[in-house]
């Protein structure tokens, strides 16, 4: 959602914009009748879609609204705009430390980690003490005001760390890739522990100026945090204390129980470290030579070429014979195409389909191809026909289930296509991809809690199957649950990081929310991955189009 300064929402007078995350567009406000400057976090529209999303936003709130910490940004009230809800917060004049991050570039001297990590660490272990987890501790969410006071902004999607409360981030994958921790990218249980494990990777960063997995998809660096073995923090900076190493690889094991218990704890074993550590090499700062002048350019006289000019014409005359050869070539396929013929090529392959099943005709493969090559060719009823006789002669061959169930769903003959699936899976039960979908038929007829059955199913065969994973998020998708969605479909990714059916559902959310940079680089995954079913491909090539038009 994008409001123009000088809107009013409520009591509040937007002024401009300060940044947008995946789930909030952040605006400076100013409340006339306390004459202060406040910021407004306003979520993004497609949480609207989500029925309990306003009763989970409007209880975390008022829990949000209760921590009241020097270090930890207040929240001053909620209130909603056109049935969107937004916090209003304290606006505070700084720089967050990514911001700090980027300008120096470099490790940063233990004396001046610990000034921004005590801060963060106490304004944490009050929320913790109230039951509330940040979830996404990362170096945006940490400012430095003008005036040095240190401040942990956006708790505004905090879940309570209570067992089994239910707020607006239940089961979530709430959190920055490059900060997670491995059990809240996997969608288990968290508490404390996984805070700490954030906080730990922004002491890793600040430490030897990297994160400590990096990669070129998201899913690729959160299935690192799960699986990869930390890098040696010494291996990257080797000025640094293998005290203060030991204190990084505590911080940052992947068993939660393996860490630090609080960030009490965590804090006071830093100080330790640093009292013992060694004062860090001065980094050489080298100047960027200045740039040399600007050449003079020397006018230069025109020439002519007339054997040039004459190469042209005589490339432009071939460009010309050519391109009438080929208009005549596909004039031949319009004119099929305008009689309601099939191709050339579509002719010859419908005619060997032909002589095989003639030279053949009990041969079920032979059938299969047949019905393919009709169904190409647009003739569908003839199509059935043969998928059914194929099938007479092997009731054990899922492809021709699977293929004719597709070309029912091409032609939006969705009983048709049920017929076949649960016909398929009555013969071969443990078929997977036949149940799969089975599923996606409800959902595209909008029995929702059949669909819902039939993925569980496949989950309780196999809980690590990434598609059935991502028909999870499809489902979610498809009732309006956003949340839910994002994390299945990560979930999926996690799994399968090359899944272009997961990046494509991620494109779609994207779309939902106006994030149309997203959208365009998720589908552009999807057309560029080898592994992209046909129809898929097209579908995101569509929607790529669709976003140029814009």
């Amino acid at each position: 959602m994008t409001i123009a300064p000088g809107a009013q929402l409520g009591a509040y007078r937007i002024l401009e914009p300060l940044g947008q995350g995946g789930m909030a567009t952040v605006y400076k406000a100013y409340h006339p009748a306390l004459d202060r400057h406040v910021a407004l976090k306003i979520l993004h529209p497609a949480f609207k879609e989500d029925p309990n999303f306003i009763a989970r936003f409007e209880r975390e709130a008022r829990i949000v609204a209760k921590l009241e910490h020097p270090n930890i940004v207040p929240v001053f009230d909620s209130a909603q705009h056109d049935g969107m809800p937004y916090l209003v917060m304290k606006y505070i004049e700084g720089k967050t430390l990514k911001a700090l991050l980027r300008e120096t570039n470099a490790p940063m001297p233990v004396d001046q980690v610990l000034a921004f990590i005590r801060p963060v660490a106490a304004g944490l272990a009050h929320a913790h003490a109230q039951g509330v987890l940040h979830r996404d501790i990362k170096p945006s969410n940490i400012i430095r005001a003008n005036d040095g006071h240190i401040y942990l902004t956006d708790f505004g999607l905090a879940r309570i760390a209570q067992a089994g409360e239910s707020t607006m981030s239940q089961d979530m994958v709430i959190g920055t890739p490059q900060y997670i921790s491995p059990e809240q990218a996997q969608g288990a249980p968290v508490n404390e522990r996984t805070d700490l494990y954030s906080l730990g990777v922004v002491l890793f960063e600040l430490f030897t100026g990297r994160v400590p997995f990096s990669a070129d998809t998201p899913y690729a660096v959160i299935h690192d945090h799960i699986y990869t073995a930390l890098p040696l923090p010494t291996a990257i900076h080797p000025g640094l204390s293998a005290e203060i190493e030991r204190v990084l690889l505590k911080a940052l094991a992947k068993d939660p129980n393996a860490r630090y218990a609080s960030a009490t704890e965590l804090i006071a074993a830093l100080e330790a470290a640093a009292n013992i550590a060694p004062a860090p090499p001065a980094v050489a700062r080298v100047a960027a030579p200045a740039p040399p002048p600007p050449e003079a350019r020397a006018a230069k006289p025109a020439r002519r070429f007339n054997a040039l000019t004459c190469g042209v014409l005589a490339a432009l005359a071939l460009v010309l014979v050519v391109g009438c050869s080929v208009l005549a070539f596909t004039q031949r396929d319009n004119l099929a195409r305008a009689l309601r013929l099939p191709p050339p090529a579509q002719t010859e392959t419908l005619r060997a389909a032909r002589d095989r099943v003639n030279a053949n005709p009990n041969d079920p493969i032979a059938r299969l191809r047949l019905a393919e090559a009709l169904a190409n060719a647009g003739q569908l009823d003839a199509a059935f026909a043969e998928y059914d006789k194929a099938i007479a002669l092997n009731p054990r061959q899922p492809d021709a289930y699977l293929r004719a169930g597709k070309q029912a769903e091409r032609a939006n003959d969705l009983a048709r296509a049920l017929k076949y699936y649960q016909a398929g899976q009555q013969v071969l039960p443990d078929d997977q991809i036949m149940l799969l979908n089975i599923g996606d038929v409800y959902l595209k007829q909008k029995r929702y809690d059949d669909a819902r059955a039939i993925f569980e199913k496949a989950l309780r065969f196999d809980p690590g199957n990434a598609q059935a994973v991502f028909r999870m998020g499809e489902y979610y998708r498809a009732i309006g649950r956003v949340a839910e969605a994002f994390r299945e479909y990560t979930r999926a990714l996690v799994m399968e990081p090359d899944l272009p059916e997961a990046h494509y559902g991620l494109g779609m959310l994207a779309l939902q929310r106006s994030a149309t940079d997203e959208a365009r680089r998720q589908f552009q995954l999807v057309v560029n991955n080898p592994k992209t079913p046909p129809d898929l491909r097209d579908d995101a090539q569509r929607q790529l189009r669709a976003l140029e038009k814009k």
